[in-house]
């Protein structure tokens, strides 16, 4: 598999004597690795990342880039190989308690540590669906689904995460897309087993998969997506000519003769499942799904409350968010009907949208791109300078070939070597759901305070173990952002935009009705229906979007719990340190705190915060 690497990848504009120079391509702005830090660590999360090689392809480890042995094949999804992944992290867990460290900067890391190889085996002994912990959705009951899975997440992190910027490593991408078939055929087989197994997926998800594969196979290979970010990322490399016909030749006829094929035997495989999908909507109606939501609230929400406790701060959330909206509305002269109703007037008005056209689209785009510029002008105030991310955030629209059960907004993370910059990604399949009042806070939370700078920060950590850096507590990053929407209200983003506080408030009531919907589903026994319909009212947010948001809860449970509880976690702690700290210090102590050592759960940044207090 490896010709192409025989070809010389030099620049395009060096390809024949006649052809016009192109302009030469900006200087590679990859960092050197951090060296490694020689531990146990080291050699658990080697050992994770054989198994988990598309994480470590997200993340841009070493092992991926450069055609490294983790980028040329996707995951084993079999049986077999989700058997081997679990075992590996029971195995973590066994060494790390036989191992006796000496040596303090080390010990320094292990609570971390010891909480992601819990988190990968809290709920082993269930045995369906696919678990890993360094991915904010931790234990997932359907290997596949309309949201993700192989069929989604495998295809995006070729299109825009995984290394193009050499002949080595188009090489490895290439050889990927070659080994679609023998992955796909272990997902299959996994499929079969979890059903076997009593794990029948709600029906109308399965059906909501259709359509994902169906994108996949229409059209002419060589304008596929994923030919085309070939195509582009390649010529952005500045790769030669010649380089880049003879990939583009080969893929395309992988992804006829093989990668295609493939998704047609999973397609199959989807439609003989769908006559026995379940009607019911939460995972309490699979074995054991009592226990699999229990241990998801634990991982994901990182909290010891009961689902039944959740739901009431949720039903308390709501109507706090909810009357401070009634007041901002009553002064617009909006004081009748449900205030989801009133929202959604507001939001048609045709000064708060986009029209619906490529124009349209542009305008937002680049109306989101000023608000992330904005924030990034507030680093200096509220960040110590030592950890002002030097990462870029690129905005981008989500792929049409996913967007219609895609979330409206969500990030991926820069690669480690800083080669590759985050990615914001907004969701405009349906320009009606995107209302301009809505942006800003969408893009400080995927953005600027949120993910982007959060998930920066962590990657540029040095002297921390891998697994420190690309580890995943969802309620840590989740509870982060929605901290920074309402920081950026602090901050004056609205003082001259009324309309923008009421989306941040829209969203931040979204996230409140988060926790009343995804345990209302999952532990009270809700209908789809009726969580869409409680939904739409409480938050007047497009029922387009709504949909899409409530059939996510049900592919991803306990997930959508980690914003609020997170949030409001994070301004405990905060109103903590500025009754302990002394008069006049800043908040770029606390941010310190709770981002300077990377992700981990709740309890643990408590415990940072409260030594940083004690010592300013």
């Amino acid at each position: 598999m490896g010709g192409l690497a025989a070809i010389v990848a030099t620049p395009a504009s060096a390809a024949g004597k006649k052809r016009k120079r192109r302009p030469k391509a900006p200087p590679a702005t990859a960092r050197p690795l951090p060296s490694p830090t020689v531990t146990p660590f080291d050699g658990i999360g080697d050992q994770l990342l054989s198994h988990l090689r598309e994480t470590a392809c997200y993340n841009g480890t070493a092992d991926a880039l450069n055609g490294g042995p983790l980028a040329r094949a996707l995951d084993d999804y079999s049986p077999a190989g989700e058997a081997a992944t679990r075992a590996a992290f029971q195995s973590g867990r066994d060494l790390l308690a036989r191992v006796r460290f000496a040596n303090s900067a080390v010990t320094a890391h292990l609570p971390v540590v010891s909480a992601i190889l819990e988190n990968g085996t809290r709920s082993a002994s269930i045995p369906y669906g696919r678990i890993n912990p360094l991915t904010f959705s931790g234990h997932v009951p359907y290997l596949v689904n309309q949201l993700a899975g192989p069929h989604i997440d495998s295809v995006n992190v070729m299109m825009e995460q995984q290394s193009l910027a050499s002949a080595h490593a188009v090489d490895a991408w290439l050889e990927k897309l070659d080994s679609f078939p023998s992955a796909f055929d272990g997902v299959i087989e996994t499929l079969r087993a979890d059903t076997a197994a009593g794990c029948l997926p709600p029906r109308i998800l399965l059906e909501k998969t259709l359509p994902v594969l169906d994108a996949f196979l229409e059209g002419k290979a060589a304008n596929h997506p994923l030919i085309a970010a070939l195509d582009r990322r390649t010529s952005e490399a500045a790769l030669s000519a010649r380089l880049r016909s003879a990939a583009h030749k080969r893929a395309v006829i992988s992804l006829d003769k093989r990668a295609r094929p493939a998704f047609v035997k999973l397609r199959k495989q989807i439609m003989t499942m769908i006559p026995t999908g379940r009607s019911e909507s939460g995972v309490w109606a699979q074995p054991q799904g009592d226990a699999f939501y229990a241990a998801n609230v634990t991982a994901l929400g990182d909290s010891p409350l009961s689902p039944d406790e959740i739901h009431d701060i949720g039903i308390s959330e709501v109507k706090r968010v909810s009357a401070e909206m009634n007041i901002l509305l009553a002064k617009r002269g909006l004081s009748e009907g449900s205030l989801g109703a009133r929202m959604a007037a507001l939001a048609k008005d045709p000064a708060n949208q986009f029209a619906n056209t490529d124009a349209g689209r542009a305008q937002l785009l680049d109306y989101v791109r000023a608000r992330v510029r904005w924030a990034e002008s507030l680093y200096p105030k509220l960040l110590p300078k030592t950890m002002i991310p030097r990462q870029s955030l690129t905005v981008k629209r989500v792929p049409i070939a996913t967007q219609e059960s895609a979330p409206g907004g969500f990030y991926d993370g820069p690669s480690l070597d800083g080669s590759r910059p985050g990615i914001y990604w907004i969701n405009l399949r349906d320009m009606a759901a995107v209302a301009r009042f809505r942006l800003p806070t969408l893009s400080f939370h995927e953005g600027v305070l949120g993910h982007h700078t959060q998930g920066s920060i962590a990657a540029a950590l040095a002297d921390v173990p891998l697994l420190v850096r690309i580890g995943s507590f969802n309620a840590y990053q989740e509870g982060w952002a929605l901290y920074a929407e309402s920081l950026m209200a602090e901050m004056g983003a609205y003082k001259d935009d009324p309309l923008g506080n009421l989306g941040r408030l829209q969203d931040e009531l979204f996230r409140a009705v988060r926790l009343v919907v995804d345990t209302g589903l999952h532990h009270k026994r809700w209908t789809r229906e009726a969580a869409i319909a409680w939904m739409l009212d409480a938050t007047g947010v497009a029922q387009s979007r709504v949909t899409a948001e409530i059939e996510r809860y049900m592919a991803w449970p306990g997930q959508a719990l980690g914003y609020k509880i997170g949030q409001l976690r994070l301004l405990e702690m905060r109103k903590t340190y500025r009754a302990a700290s002394k008069k006049g210090i800043g908040l770029q102590g606390f941010h310190g705190a709770v981002l300077g050592g990377g992700p981990m759960p709740l309890d643990m940044v408590a415990d940072r915060v409260a030594a940083m207090h004690r010592r300013a």
